[in-house]
């Protein structure tokens, strides 16, 4: 939503919507903006709102999200996925993904890992436990 153009194409029932609205994701544009589908088919974009619960890189094409409708102004805004499930249900997988380095901390214990493959396990007492073989594969090893 760069030009006055491409608001004239989102319908005058947008604008005045004041409440969230049901889309469906069409693309992540590469400009990092949502291209959705209103309710009534129309196209528009959207960012999206950032927060830790929120994993935007899972979303594809054809899921339904809730959206505040784009105003004269400002491009809409994605507030989240709507989804089904069991109650209390667990991901099958969680990815946190980071460009140079991500790090897990909890009071005084934490786990960095670095871009270059470095990897940093600190805490007071660290425990390894395995049911079955544990192995230290390394070019070097050294203890203490």
């Amino acid at each position: 939503m760069n030009d006055e153009s491409d608001l004239a194409e989102v319908p005058a029932l947008l604008h005045r919507a004041a409440a969230p609205v049901r889309v469906r994701l069409l693309e992540w544009q590469e400009d990092g903006l949502l291209r959705v589908s209103a309710p009534s088919g129309e196209p528009f974009v959207c960012e999206w709102l950032e927060s830790v619960a929120l994993q935007a890189q899972d979303w594809r094409p054809g899921d339904h999200l809730l959206a505040l409708p784009p105003s004269a102004l400002e491009p809409g805004c994605v507030l989240g996925r709507i989804r089904r499930g069991p109650a209390g249900s667990a991901a099958q997988q969680v990815t946190l993904q980071a460009r140079d380095r991500l790090t897990l901390r909890c009071g005084e214990s934490s786990l960095e890992m670095h871009a270059d493959g470095k990897v940093l396990l600190k805490g007071d007492d660290v425990l390894l436990r395995a049911k079955g073989t544990q192995r230290i594969r390394a070019g070097t090893v050294a203890i203490n």
